[in-house]
């Protein structure tokens, strides 16, 4: 189960109540004095269950301290992510990447590239958010090479859509459409809405980017129909938001107003303020463009406070250049010379920042391929001697000759031994099994019950037993005829096998009669197994033997107690039940609660 909450679960992005609930079907789950599947709870709660920042991180601090005390890497880099995730709204960007530095180094100590590729995804999105584009994406097609190679295909997948986004991010329109693209045609294959919706809101940016403005607006009318088909408020709402900008571009200013009052609604109604600066931006443009300015510098002023704080240059030359055309209306010729010195200085940073990005990620590409050369150009001086080593084997090899015969006669004697060997497994084989059914005979299984029950003393472990009997299986025998009978048997004995685990132990102890061990398995799980099994057999089609054949199976079911003598009064506990259950109609499981 934490396996696939911890592969799938996320990309189903559910509610955070289905996530306490899943959390808590799942630390049900956790075998008592387990540190290591205890931990792997905790990482895993950490990571989801919190809304709270501080409590989140203190509990992230307190799992670290027990991932260390046990000497667990896997949760120690773990923890370690979980503390920068919640470190990115109480501390310095410092302090959040020395986070994510930590647990990439055990993850790349250890070994473990799901971690390490798990932790240049959680910094790679960081650095993108941070607009160091160029690490952003080093660290992304880094951790999309290690999810690939790992066989992670989803998690490889997804990836696009950040790497997209950087790209998108840091002016490279041509890049981000192509792994828009890729990701786009994967969204679909397996109908990831999120996904997808996420990758079709970001080519209506591109689009916008590139001037297409009549394309951006069918990208959001199609994310729009996907939001309201799936009830999706905040996804609407961030629609709305997105389609104000192309209706501004467009004049079509009141239409604009209507779709950014909506958002507004919406995000208000979710208690969402995050986007408040933006819807405040887009108003003031759109009430700008029907003349109202001084409307329009109001709403820019709500703006302001938020955008010059964000550290966003993009949307701060919106800002200063829109205010600069709404003062210059209004007379204000200074404030107005004041905000395009702004609007050019932020332009020109923004260019800036595009070139220096290419460039690091040009770096990096280039240490990348030299790095990758001078490992090629290593690999090529270790063939060459190993070419060597091979010339002087064979120079050699006339020495070797003699040696090689004495090696073949010893071979020949060496697989007589296995020859003889393989022989008596076979017949040790034989005098376990029961010929007609395959499954172990009375003596095996008998031998086997009696270590099992000495293991589960041993160890303090849980043991079961069944009891089963074929119902009415002379009646067979008398209308059908003994082979009949006997296809009947070694068919019930396949479907039993199949239908249980690999650890447990099966046998036929008499004409009809099976015995099963359950080693480690208490009363309960004892009961589900043997309902399953007899469902089974009473599913089982006979018809290819004789027509209207079928059978059904009675059970008895036992727990090792403290005061059995040994396996003899465990079975005999079990037949007990199972007569019983032959006793109220047959084909049910009976249990021994003595």
């Amino acid at each position: 189960m934490h396996r696939h909450l911890n592969d799938l679960g996320l990309a189903t992005q559910p509610s955070h109540a289905q996530v306490l609930q899943r959390l808590a079907e799942l630390a049900g789950l956790r075998p008592a004095g387990d540190t290591v599947r205890d931990l792997r709870y905790r990482a895993l709660f950490c990571g989801w269950a919190f809304e709270d920042a501080k409590a989140q991180l203190s509990y992230a601090d307190a799992g670290l301290a027990r991932a260390r005390a046990a000497r667990n890497g896997e949760a120690e880099a773990s923890f370690h992510y979980c503390r920068a995730s919640a470190l990115e709204t109480l501390a310095p960007t410092e302090e959040v990447m020395a986070a994510y530095e930590a647990g990439i180094a055990i993850a790349r100590r250890i070994g473990n590239d799901r971690l390490l590729a798990d932790g240049f995804s959680l910094r790679g999105s960081r650095h993108s958010l941070l607009q160091d584009q160029a690490r952003a994406i080093r660290d992304l097609l880094e951790a999309q090479r290690l999810y690939r190679e790992g066989g992670f295909t989803s998690d490889s997948e997804a990836l696009l859509l950040d790497i997209a986004i950087s790209y998108r991010r840091m002016g490279d329109l041509d890049k981000a459409s192509d792994y828009l693209r890729q990701n786009e045609a994967y969204a679909r294959a397996i109908g990831d809405y999120h996904q997808l919706f996420s990758n079709l809101l970001q080519q209506g940016y591109l689009a916008e980017d590139r001037g297409e403005v009549d394309a951006a607006l069918d990208f959001y009318r199609t994310v729009l129909g996907m939001a309201n088909e799936r009830a999706s408020e905040y996804d609407a709402a961030s629609v709305h938001l997105a389609m104000a900008w192309p209706y501004i571009l467009r004049k079509e200013y009141r239409r604009a107003l209507r779709i950014i009052d909506a958002a507004r609604t919406q995000f208000a109604a979710l208690g969402d303020h995050a986007n408040d600066d933006m819807i405040a931006l887009r108003s003031g443009q759109a009430h700008a463009g029907l003349g109202e300015h001084a409307r329009a510098m109001a709403e820019y002023n709500k703006a302001a406070v938020a955008l010059e704080n964000s550290g966003n240059r993009r949307y701060q030359a919106l800002l200063y250049r829109a205010r600069a055309d709404s003062e210059q209306a209004l007379g204000r010729d200074a404030a107005a010379a004041a905000d395009l010195e702004r609007y050019i200085e932020a332009t020109e940073s923004l260019a800036s920042a595009e070139r220096s990005q290419r460039a690091e990620l040009l770096r990096y590409q280039f240490e990348d391929n030299h790095a990758r050369m001078e490992n090629e150009r290593l690999a090529s001086e270790q063939a060459l001697r190993e070419r060597q080593l091979q010339a002087l084997l064979q120079a050699r090899r006339w020495q070797w000759t003699a040696m090689a015969l004495a090696g073949i006669l010893l071979l020949l004697l060496g697989g007589l031994v296995v020859r003889q060997l393989t022989r008596m497994r076979r017949l040790r084989e034989m005098a376990a099994t029961d010929p007609l059914t395959g499954v172990a005979n009375r003596r095996s299984i008998e031998q086997h019950g009696d270590e099992a029950i000495a293991r589960a003393r041993a160890s303090g472990l849980p043991l079961c037993a069944l009891a089963l009997d074929v119902d009415h299986f002379k009646t067979i025998n008398d209308n059908h005829g003994h082979p009949c009978g006997d296809q009947v048997l070694a068919r019930i004995a396949v479907a039993c096998r199949d239908a249980l685990r690999h650890f447990d132990l099966l046998g036929r102890t008499g004409g009809e009669e099976f015995l099963v061990l359950l080693p480690d398995t208490r009363l309960e799980r004892a009961l589900s197994i043997a309902e399953r099994l007899r469902s089974t057999v009473e599913a089982l089609d006979f018809s290819d033997i004789a027509d209207g054949l079928a059978t059904t199976i009675s059970i008895g079911v036992v727990e090792l107690r403290a005061g059995d003598a040994g396996l003899q009064e465990l079975v005999g506990r079990a037949d007990s039940a199972l007569y019983r259950a032959k006793g109220n109609g047959r084909n049910r499981v009976e249990v021994d609660r003595a």
